[in-house]
């Protein structure tokens, strides 16, 4: 089995922070005319729910499970959120003992305001490509998170001690 040809890391590196900046930059003054919420927390907040919960709510421990955040962290960010206006925490009436979390009107339309304006930004970003650009983007974009997702669940599994699987050898 040869080796592929290992490219410029310095070169990868220095993309993918540009990448990083230039589109933090972008999305900012994509967002900059949108009404101000926290939109990164209040998406993740939405497909929490979408995913794992029922009635348009979700347990404030289900998000610290998913999230993989301890619950005072949680509390803090859904504390900033409920003070925004964008999001309520009530006791659940089957079990006071439980919290649940649901985004308020308000708080759905202003993600959905922050939603459309970042999705008119990356339509305008893709329409300055080729459609071979695309594909070719595309293509990469998937065969790179692929080998990083597999190369990452086999350093999990050395780290645990188990032996590697077939395909990671």
């Amino acid at each position: 089995m040869s080796t592929p040809e290992i490219p410029d890391w310095h070169g990868v590196f220095r993309f993918v922070a540009r990448l990083h900046t230039l589109s933090k930059r972008g999305m900012r003054a994509a967002l900059a005319k949108e009404p101000k919420c926290r939109f990164g927390m209040l998406q993740q907040l939405h497909t929490l729910i979408e995913q794992h919960g029922q009635d348009g709510a979700i347990y404030v421990s289900t998000i610290a499970r998913q999230v993989h955040q301890p619950m005072p962290a949680v509390s803090r960010g859904l504390r900033q959120m409920e003070q925004d206006g964008h999001i309520v925490r009530e006791t659940d009436p089957r079990d006071r003992r439980k919290t649940l979390v649901r985004i308020t009107p308000e708080g759905e339309a202003v993600r959905l305001a922050n939603e459309q304006a970042m999705n008119a930004y990356f339509a305008r970003i893709m329409a300055r490509l080729t459609p071979e650009e695309l594909a070719q983007a595309n293509a990469v974009k998937d065969a790179l998170l692929e080998a990083i997702e597999a190369e990452n669940a086999a350093m999990e599994q050395h780290l645990k001690g188990e032996p590697p699987h077939d395909e990671d050898i």
